[in-house]
């Protein structure tokens, strides 16, 4: 028995408006990464318990190693399943996504447990002043620096999936209170340190403002505030 359980704290503390998740997949490799033979190392989808963990049963040899690679995400229902974990395709915006691994594990009467963590930066937008969002006055966000693969394997995103132009979150409809939530969204980096981007091009005319020194890395809850109406 193979059972895949995720954190409940959220991305270090539990976040507003986070979902739970929708799939969960495990991919079973050789001990040396190489893959089982006769198919045996298509991704397989796992089922969700009622305890809130998911887990599937398979057979293996007792006198080998393995390699498990597991996979969740908040994808809706009908979409495709992943074909490898080495190179999960994640789309950026509204998926939250987890993952884990448990290397060169031995069968044993306890099955295999493994514990997954966010694999995403989630990025919250907070406003300390009352300001109105149209299609004249749009707000945007940008992660300049953004990825649409990653491997369970390493640990990493896939080199060359970067997304050309990063991130835009652009949002035109909408009255905003002072200290309130604007929006929040999800997207994979690659742990480095990025120049974030806020435009409110509201009716101050505001410039855009360059935000240092963000880390979009893995479990990682990013929180933008300021007074968005005299941003600049």
């Amino acid at each position: 028995t193979i059972t895949a359980s995720l954190p409940t704290d959220g991305m270090q503390t539990r976040a507003a408006g986070d979902v739970d998740a929708t799939r969960c997949y495990v991919q079973i490799l050789n001990g040396d990464g190489s893959e089982l033979e006769d198919n045996n190392s298509d991704v397989k989808k796992m089922t969700l318990s009622t305890d809130g963990t998911f887990t599937t049963t398979v057979y293996l040899n007792g006198a080998k190693t393995y390699d498990f690679l597991f996979w969740a995400d908040t994808e809706a229902d009908g979409t495709a399943a992943p074909e490898d974990l080495t190179a999960v395709e994640y789309t950026n915006g509204q998926t939250i996504a987890w993952a884990g691994k448990q290397d060169d594990a031995k069968w044993s009467a306890e099955g295999v447990n493994a514990k997954l963590n966010h694999v995403v930066s989630r990025v919250t937008v907070m406003t300390e002043s009352k300001f109105e969002a149209s299609d004249a006055w749009p707000l945007t966000v940008t992660v300049p620096t953004v990825y649409n693969k990653y491997n369970v394997a390493t640990g990493a995103v896939v080199e060359g999936s970067e997304v050309s132009g990063g991130y835009l979150l652009e949002i035109t409809d909408g009255e905003y209170e002072a200290d309130a939530e604007v929006a929040h969204f999800y997207v994979l980096g690659d742990g480095s340190n990025q120049v974030l981007n806020l435009h409110y091009d509201g009716p101050l005319e505001n410039p855009a403002i360059d935000i240092t020194e963000v880390p979009v890395s893995a479990n990682t809850h990013i929180t933008l505030k300021g007074d968005i109406y005299n941003a600049g």
